[in-house]
Formats: C-alpha cells, structure tokens, sequence
C-alpha cells in the first residue's frame, strides 16, 4: 500500500497494489481521520481492473459485422420466400448425379486406362469396359498417331508457297463443351461445368453456332486435340464427334496445344518470314506490336472479336486486307473464323489461341 503526501486543498490520493489490482481513493482528510478502517476505506474505494471497457459499439452500415448480422436476418425469412426464389432441387439433383456419374466413371477406369496410352498416342473411341475386358495389348493396333508440329509445319509452309487454302483449329474444354450442349450433355451441366463459356464467345444455349462450329471441326484442315482423357477432354470428345457425324479415323489430329510447339521449335517465326500477317483477336494490336518489332510484315489488325455471332463481321473485315497468313486469338469463335478464311479467302489461318497474350506479354517468345 502507499498514499501520496497531501495536496494543498486538503485531499490526498492513496493506491492499494494488490495481485494486479490498482484501487484509488481520494477523500479528504479530515474524512480520512474519521475513517480509518480498511473496510470503510475499501468501501469508498473505485476499483479498477485493468483497462476499462469501452461500450459496444454499433456496426456501421456495410461493415462485414453489420452483414454478418443482415444476413442473419434476412436467412429467418427464407421460409416465406416467394416460389419463384425457391431452388429447384430436382434439377440439381439431376445435373449433380449426371455430373458425378461421368467423373465417377474416369476416375473408376479411364483414369487407370490413361497412363497405360504411350507418349504422343491417343486411343480411340473404345469404353473403358472393353479394354478392361480385353487387356491393353488387345487394343494396341487401335492406337491413332497423332500428327508431329513438324509436319504439320510442311504442311503450312507448302500451302503458303503454293498459296492453297489451310486451317489449323484446336479444340478444348470450351470448344468441346460448347459443341457437346444439348446434344452429348445438358445445357445445365454444360454451364455448370463450363462457368467461362460466355467470356470464351458462345452463351449456352446456342443451337446454331453449335452446330457452325460442328461443321467448321469437320472441314478443317488440321484439328487439335487434347491428350487428356478427363471427363471434358477425350472423354467428351469421342462422344461429341459421334453425335456430330464425325468419324475420328478419318479426321487429320494434331495436339491442341501445337500453336505453342510451333512457336517453342521455332516454325512459327519461319513461317511469318517475308510474308503479310493479318492479326485478328482482342489482343491483336499488342500482338501486332510485338511481331513488328521483330520485323514481321502485318497486313492488318482486327479487333475485337464478340463471341461466335460477331463471325460474320469479322469475315467481312478479313476481306479488305491481303494476307498471306492469318493469326487467330478470339476463343471459341477462333474455330470458326480461322476454317473460314481458308474455305472462304483460300489463306492459310492458325487459331492461335492464348499464345497472343503470352507473346504481347513477353512471357514467351517465338
């Protein structure tokens, strides 16, 4: 315990320190003489425990608080919701049981199957049942070589010299879930598993430029595929084709990520030498930019590229420019445009894909 001396208006301040705990007393003196008990003293006393708590506080309005409580008590009246706000549990039953089937089915046997397939082999449209039944080596003659990018440069390079017609398209998720729609799988599940499809070009459901897009797969030249057998890649390809009248043996299949090839094994640069490049894409102009100062010859730029029904403007622009060969980067729409320009303009056109980005970024070269 200790008090201070006393002040001049004839009150003191003593302090009790005890276990942490601070009590103040302030009283006069002549009080101080008639009290001099501990507990009377105690009883005047305002004990402080440390830092005093301040009042709660109300949460602004918009703080995350303040919307944790809102949302509280907005969740008390879901049950008179409007019918029209509730969710139909039936259809999403339906789209997670169809969903979880096909997953389920890669996981259980394609998935397996997969690594068992050699490096730059795919296998055709055999179920997974099948070659389980029969063993591997059973199937082994089925498999389907797919074109080199080397060839597939011959190829471009002679068309070029030649000045023939020549397209290169490439098929993903997007291209094949877009393609797959209401025809291999739901339109629900479709945009379920395809949340990226409207940016990509295509809004579902889309019968039209579904069955465009078909068509622009069936007269390409050369058709990229993805090696995955994942639920939406081969294991919605092989489907998909049959439901379009594709038959696959008969289809000329490279990678789907052969634009990139042809950039890393130095074909690409080989092929835009002394020749006019038409750009076409939301990132042509910083494409365009780039290949410039690489002293690449660009015949035009067109850009942007809005989704699979902006198509026919885009042909339109093509038809003001002479080109030698077309660069592509427009998403799901590119399938179509770059098939276009070489049945319609007789070029030779590569959908090139997100390699635009990467180039005008300087994140890969070529």
């Amino acid at each position: 315990m200790w008090i201070t001396a006393p002040g001049g208006n004839g009150f003191y301040l003593e302090r009790i320190g005890k276990g942490g705990e601070h009590v103040t007393l302030l009283g006069s003196q002549a009080r101080a003489k008639r009290r001099k008990s501990r507990p009377s003293i105690l009883r005047s006393a305002r004990v402080q425990r440390g830092p005093r708590r301040r009042p709660a506080k109300r949460h602004k309005r918009g703080s995350k608080r303040g919307n944790r409580l809102k949302k509280r008590r907005n969740l008390r009246g879901l049950r008179q919701a409007p019918a029209d706000l509730l969710i139909d549990v039936e259809g999403e039953r339906q789209i997670a049981f169809e969903d979880g089937f096909r997953k389920g089915k890669y996981e259980g046997g394609e998935g397996f199957l997969a690594r068992l397939i050699p490096e730059h082999m795919i296998l055709p449209d055999i179920p997974v049942e099948h070659v389980i039944a029969l063993g591997f080596e059973q199937v082994r003659h089925l498999l389907q070589t797919l074109i080199d990018p080397a060839d597939i440069f011959a190829h471009m390079e002679r068309a070029l010299e030649r000045k023939e017609p020549l397209s290169v398209v490439r098929l993903g998720d997007g291209e094949l879930l877009a393609l797959a729609h209401d025809r291999v799988l739901s339109s629900g599940l479709v945009r379920k598993e395809g949340p990226f499809l409207g940016y990509a070009g295509i809004d579902i459901p889309d019968h039209e430029y579904r069955d465009q897009l078909a068509n622009a797969v069936r007269q390409a030249t050369f058709v990229g595929i993805p090696t995955s057998r994942a639920p939406n890649f081969q294991g919605l390809m092989y489907p998909t084709f049959r439901a379009h009248g594709m038959d696959v043996r008969q289809m000329r299949l490279t990678y789907s990520t052969v634009n990139y090839m042809l950039a890393q094994y130095g074909f690409l640069n080989r092929l835009m030498q002394g020749r006019r490049v038409l750009v076409v894409g939301n990132a042509a102009e910083e494409l365009a930019a780039v290949l410039l100062a690489r002293g690449i010859q660009i015949a035009g730029i067109i850009t942007p590229v809005m989704g699979v029904r902006d198509t026919p403007r885009i042909l339109a622009e093509v038809g003001h420019y002479s080109f030698d060969l077309a660069l592509v980067a427009a998403g799901i729409p590119a399938v179509l445009i770059t098939q276009r320009i070489a049945s319609q303009y007789g070029k030779v056109a590569l959908d090139f894909g997100h390699l635009a980005n990467k180039i005008a970024s300087g994140e890969l070269g070529f």
